[in-house]
């Protein structure tokens, strides 16, 4: 009995301790570069340069990405069990890493990230809900190019006609008084 004993728990620690060196994919790490570790713990899912940590499981529902290349544009959404402060300093190391160029950060329980690159921005909105979820969504599109009707140009300042510019002199009259009774207990 006590061998049998012995027996399966050096198994079990035998299982569980090749379980921790094994990643997604199944091939094992070398325990000696982190670098390779931590890169294992993000996945890219739509987009060629924007990765989401694996504990976050995607909203499929929710999803819409259209296009191709430089020219792709859509929206990812997923949500985990994970660290909200941990999650927003994670997705801006990796859109770092692959070349993003951090350009604004709001940070409350919903934390606004604006990343751009020189032919697509990128909006990360992450929230922290109360029910131990924290939500991410990543907006990619296109940058408008100099000649598109996307960007924000003056509005040509329209000019009013002579006769609109000049008020109306107004004549003060007063308000004709109502021959209606007041009900009782109400002022008026």
């Amino acid at each position: 009995m006590r061998a049998r004993l012995l027996f399966s728990t050096v198994a079990l620690c035998v299982i569980l301790s090749g379980c921790t060196l094994s990643n997604v994919s199944g091939t094992s790490q070398p325990p000696g570069n982190p670098q390779a570790a931590a890169e294992s713990k993000f996945m890219y899912y739509n987009f060629p340069d924007v990765r989401v940590p694996t504990e976050m499981k995607a909203d499929e529902s929710q999803m819409f990405v259209h296009g191709m290349g430089h020219k792709q544009t859509g929206v990812l959404v997923f949500s985990g069990n994970v660290d909200f402060m941990s999650l927003t300093r994670a997705m801006i190391s990796t859109m770092q890493q692959d070349g993003w160029e951090l350009r604004f950060q709001f940070a409350s329980p919903r934390t606004l990230l604006l990343f751009t690159k020189p032919t697509r921005f990128a909006i990360i909105n992450i929230t922290d809900t109360n029910t131990f979820r924290t939500d991410l969504e990543i907006w990619v599109s296109p940058r408008p190019e100099q000649d598109s009707m996307m960007l924000e140009k003056p509005l040509p300042l329209i000019e009013k006609p002579q006769s609109a510019r000049k008020a109306p002199k107004s004549t003060a009259s007063q308000a004709p008084v109502s021959d209606m009774a007041t009900e009782e207990g109400l002022d008026s």
